[in-house]
């Protein structure tokens, strides 16, 4: 088994939440379906997200952030590529998070 090492980045990203549902190892965590409708690289880090723009992502999310969000709900985060997919930070500064119906 070769490790993989992921390259320090980080993306803002916004689109329209699919689907929800709990992730499957991560207490206090969800994954969401979103339709990723913009991307804008992170001043000093890396952009692997933006490729992104207009193709459906799955996203990890502490479900705290999320409340009751439900498909049709638009999210804007800050998220990095990991090894599993896209994740949002888990604490972001206010301006850098939120979730509208």
């Amino acid at each position: 088994m070769a490790m993989v090492q992921m390259i320090e980045n980080l993306t803002h990203i916004e689109g329209q939440i699919v689907a929800r549902r709990p992730h499957p190892s991560l207490a206090g965590y969800d994954v969401v379906r979103v339709r990723v409708e913009g991307a804008r690289s992170v001043q000093g880090k890396a952009d692997l997200l933006s490729a992104h723009v207009g193709t459906e992502v799955d996203v990890v999310v502490r479900r705290e952030l999320l409340g009751n969000a439900q498909p049709g709900a638009r999210l804007r985060c800050r998220a990095k590529r990991t090894a599993d997919g896209a994740m949002c930070e888990p604490y972001p500064e206010t301006s850098d998070f939120s979730v509208a119906p």
